[in-house]
């Protein structure tokens, strides 16, 4: 229906933006945490759209790249997930870790997010699983290890995230990730 919409940014208030076309029509969207600090009051944006009919009224949801849109509507098809709880869910993560998370099953990790159960996140892996199979670090084991030491080093987790997942190759230990992404660090 509503694929994308550029314009300007009127007003942003949380997570919701008005977002003022060139035509001129302004339209309230909804948006995951990431895209909200992305985008700044007054300046350009263009945002990957999904709008949702519910009983609840009419949502226009809005995403800076392709891939958490569809990481969105993926999550919205898993049964008793409804968009809301999909948006919170990359707002707390970062798609490319979700779905890593997602294809190497790691049910521990996703039930660590805000507001999801373990059963929520078991069904999210049964029922994706099968679509991420291919995608990502495929032993968040060593992933999640590795983050936690960067982290208690004193590394902002963004940063920490970043460097593990701009180092990782398969088959690396624990201990080779953390060196790695150490050296990756110490050169930023």
């Amino acid at each position: 229906m509503i694929a994308g919409i550029s314009g300007r940014v009127l007003k942003k208030s949380g997570n919701v933006l008005l977002v003022e076309t060139k035509s001129g029509v302004v339209f309230e969207i909804v948006c995951d945490v990431q895209t909200s600090e992305e985008v700044e009051e007054g300046g350009e944006c263009f945002l990957h759209t999904f709008l949702s009919v519910s009983q609840d009224g009419i949502t226009l949801y809005g995403f800076s790249n392709e891939m958490k849109k569809e990481l969105f509507l993926s999550l919205t098809k898993v049964s008793r997930l409804g968009p809301k709880t999909a948006l919170k869910i990359i707002s707390n993560e970062d798609a490319e870790t979700l779905v890593a998370m997602i294809a190497s099953q790691d049910v521990e990790g996703l039930s660590k997010l805000p507001g999801i159960s373990k059963k929520t996140a078991e069904r999210i892996v049964m029922e994706l699983k099968d679509e991420f199979e291919s995608a990502g670090i495929k032993d968040m084991r060593i992933y999640h290890e590795s983050l936690e030491a960067l982290i208690s080093l004193g590394y902002p987790e963004k940063q920490a995230r970043e460097a593990v997942k701009h180092v990782y190759r398969e088959g690396m230990k624990t201990s080779e990730l953390i060196k790695e992404a150490l050296k990756f660090l110490s050169h930023r």
